[in-house]
């Protein structure tokens, strides 16, 4: 399948008019401003949006890295800060520190870095959602190139899920070829970074929020709890399934692979009292995307 390349450069801060603009970058997105925003116009039927330094906030294709800040929620912070430190490794920044909380990023060096993306899409938040890649390439800015499985490899969404640093989170139009490569990497990666904690397919007893943030989970499903929790704060989970179904962009329609079947997100959980897990591997699913 065709992708977008569009090259630019990584940001991490900017100063604005009063004051000093600092990104929150996580595993699976960053700031990138592109050469040129006509590189980034026609992307669908969505436009992509941009902060008062000029860049755009991109999500990582393919991947789903734990939650360092959800709202004011979050996943294992270790983890989520291990992948987010490889995200910008790979990308290039060589010593990033952060302020007293540890979220916004004080310095960066080198600051900017060259890097570029392959897209071909933005989604409901106005991210364009990217393959992404450190350094220079030859290939013009602007023009569409076929997306392989040997260039997949060298981008860093690949890395993070070689790592064990993301899950693999396919929404419809990714290539199979492209997903067969990503669930590969995942499968080889079983042993480490956030697999060895991850309680998706066994499940865990999760009665709010505060056990939420403490474990390893599906990011996709870790948000819809977060924000049932918030709605139901004192129910456990017994208004879960009931809460998912009451709205359709919370009960993700999803393809399940191994049954070759549709069904929606409250499909693919079992609920026993206050346990939940997942039935299928994430990379078992396909999101349909809003």
């Amino acid at each position: 399948m065709s992708y977008r390349v569009v090259r630019g450069e990584f940001h991490l801060f900017y100063q604005g008019d009063t004051r000093r603009v600092s990104a929150q970058p996580d595993g699976d997105s960053i700031w990138f401003k592109p050469q040129s925003k006509r590189d980034l116009a026609n992307l669908g039927v969505r436009a992509v949006k941009y902060n008062g330094g000029g860049f755009a906030q991109l999500r990582f294709e393919g991947i789903d890295a734990l939650e360092l800040h959800f709202g004011t929620a979050h996943q294992v912070l270790q983890l989520a800060e291990e992948a987010r430190d490889l995200a910008l490794d790979r990308a290039g920044f060589n010593e990033v520190t952060y302020t007293e909380k540890g979220l916004h990023v004080k310095t960066a060096t080198p600051h900017p870095i060259p890097g570029y993306i392959l897209t071909r899409s933005v989604d409901p938040y106005g991210r364009p959602v990217s393959f992404v890649y450190e350094g220079q390439t030859n290939r013009q800015s602007g023009t569409e190139i076929f997306l392989d499985v040997a260039l997949l490899n060298r981008s860093i969404n690949a890395k993070l899920v070689q790592a064990g640093h993301a899950y693999p989170t396919f929404y419809t139009g990714l290539p199979a070829d492209l997903r067969a490569r990503i669930k590969q990497l995942a499968r080889g990666a079983s042993r480490t970074g956030l697999w060895r904690s991850d309680v998706s397919m066994r499940g865990a007893g999760i009665p709010g929020l505060a056990r939420l943030q403490q474990l390893a989970l599906w990011p996709k499903l870790f948000r819809r709890l977060v924000s049932y929790f918030k709605d139901h704060p004192n129910s456990g989970l017994s208004k879960f399934f009931t809460w998912l179904r009451a709205d359709e962009d919370r009960d993700d329609a999803i393809w399940i692979g191994s049954r070759s079947e549709l069904g929606n997100l409250h499909d693919v959980v079992t609920i026993q009292g206050n346990r939940i897990r997942m039935q299928f591997s994430p990379d078992d699913l396909i999101i349909t995307p809003r």
